[in-house]
């Protein structure tokens, strides 16, 4: 019965189809001869060091003797790109990290269930292993919303007097890039 079954289902098959012939030429289509131009237009950078500026150009940023980095946001605005952008960021000023220095101190804080008592334990403080050379800036961020762009400068109170010289690069492109100079007092 299997047998008679198959062999109904393939003449079935069969007996549907029908040849027809395909004009090729009805579906071919002229080609365009004009040209499409289309214009591209480049970036924009514009970096704002939200700082107080001097007559030379120099921003000017002061730097707080009580702890030994003084961290700052630079920000800017990149136009005319499509998300996302990467932006890159290099700085001049550089320091060193040594092995054996004190990274930081932990003091946890809690509350005594018990008897209501605010209890201060001091933790071992993170010493570094190594010695690095530790960069004042990000070296990268994206462009978000609105074209903002931001990163962060973290220049040491060593650094007093120096002067810290920042280039920001749209990655995409080559020539789209500004460099700003800030005073560290």
């Amino acid at each position: 019965m299997e047998k008679y079954f198959r062999l109904l289902v393939i003449v079935f098959l069969f007996s549907s189809c029908t040849k027809e012939e395909i004009d090729l030429n009805s579906y071919y289509v002229e080609p365009i001869e004009e040209e499409i131009v289309v214009e591209v237009t480049p970036p924009t950078l514009e970096l704002d060091a939200r700082l107080s500026v001097d007559d030379n150009g120099y921003y000017h940023l002061t730097l707080d003797p009580t702890k030994n980095q003084t961290i700052h946001r630079i920000s800017g605005v990149v136009e005319n790109t499509t998300e996302p952008t990467k932006v890159s960021w290099e700085s001049n000023l550089y320091w060193w990290l040594l092995a054996g220095q004190v990274v930081a101190e932990i003091t946890k804080t809690y509350i005594n269930y018990f008897t209501g008592e605010v209890t201060y334990v001091n933790l071992p403080p993170l010493t570094n292993w190594r010695n690095v050379l530790v960069p004042t800036i990000n070296s990268s961020s994206y462009v978000g919303k609105g074209g903002e762009v931001n990163t962060v400068i973290a220049p040491i109170y060593r650094m007093k007097n120096d002067t810290l010289v920042i280039q920001c690069e749209v990655n995409e492109w080559d020539n789209i890039r500004q460099t700003i100079k800030i005073v560290l007092e």
